[in-house]
């Protein structure tokens, strides 16, 4: 075999094999990135959502169309803790997130606080339906 040939089917070689890796190695992060502190994925898509509805509920925006295009993209994923009203909604949707990182993350004594003083400032609001 010609010794050009035999370099070019090592470079394509290695350079499939780090590719490869690379690709592992990343799927490997994505699979296993913590999500403790309130910083993985499923938390900031709770909080977007959660924050759009803030921003309805506190008259700041007229309605969902006007959230920001990742909270939009996030709306769907959240209609059961829809309600009547926008506060309403709030109080579900913080209800349902500190539910969920007490499930996902109860290590997280930061992140749980957090979420239970929203739950708290949330589902106390004058404009909630009782």
């Amino acid at each position: 075999m010609n010794p050009w040939l035999k370099l070019v089917v090592a470079l394509a070689a290695a350079a499939g094999f780090s590719l490869f890796a690379a690709v592992a190695w990343f799927v490997w992060l994505l699979l296993t990135s913590p999500s403790e502190d309130g910083f993985g994925q499923d938390h900031q898509e709770q909080w977007a959502v959660a924050s759009c509805w803030r921003d309805v509920r506190d008259g700041s925006i007229r309605d969902t169309e006007q959230c920001s295009e990742y909270a939009q993209a996030h709306l769907e994923f959240f209609t059961d803790q829809l309600a009547a009203d926008a506060a309403t909604t709030t109080c579900n949707l913080s209800r349902s997130h500190l539910a969920y990182a007490r499930s996902s993350s109860p290590g997280s004594k930061r992140l749980l606080a957090q979420l239970q003083e929203e739950v708290q400032a949330d589902c106390s609001h004058s404009d909630i339906s009782r």
